[in-house]
């Protein structure tokens, strides 16, 4: 053994060293980990601005079992997912789309008659499944 001290201070900054370029090391991985998943969101993002209105609505239309169940949704939701509807080039999206979001504006129109208020929730009743059953072929779920 020596007793010569530049040894010594010599062996104690390694560790430093090390731990030093584990930390950069460390900190590079998280950047490198969070910029991928901005750039899977960004991808994500570029892939639906091209996507069909319709498709696009689909992912919105959780009003229409929202107001099945009796909820009270925002006339300006359905209007602009209505719209989204309107403008879909898949027939069957926008068939049904259309008709699930006149049965909700007809539903809490508040200056309806109350003798047809139960053919209003009857038409709306059987909008949804068709809702659905359309938005699930275009692989989208509409979630309530």
């Amino acid at each position: 053994m020596t007793d010569d001290p530049s040894v010594a201070e010599s062996a104690a900054k390694v560790p430093r060293r090390r731990r030093r370029w584990v930390g950069l090391l460390v900190v590079f991985l998280v950047l490198l980990a969070l910029g991928g998943g901005g750039a899977a969101a960004y991808w994500q993002f570029v892939d639906r601005k091209d996507e069909d209105p319709g498709v696009t609505a689909c992912r919105s239309a959780g009003f229409v079992v929202r107001a099945a169940r009796g909820e009270v949704v925002p006339d300006d939701e359905v209007q602009r997912v209505g719209e989204l509807f309107q403008r879909s080039t898949h027939e069957d999206l926008k068939s049904a789309g259309v008709f699930a979001a006149g049965a909700v504006q007809r539903v809490q129109n508040p200056r309806a008659s109350p003798a047809t208020a139960d053919f209003r929730q009857f038409n709306l009743a059987a909008a949804v499944p068709r809702l659905i059953a359309a938005c699930g072929n275009h692989q989208v779920t509409v979630k309530g």
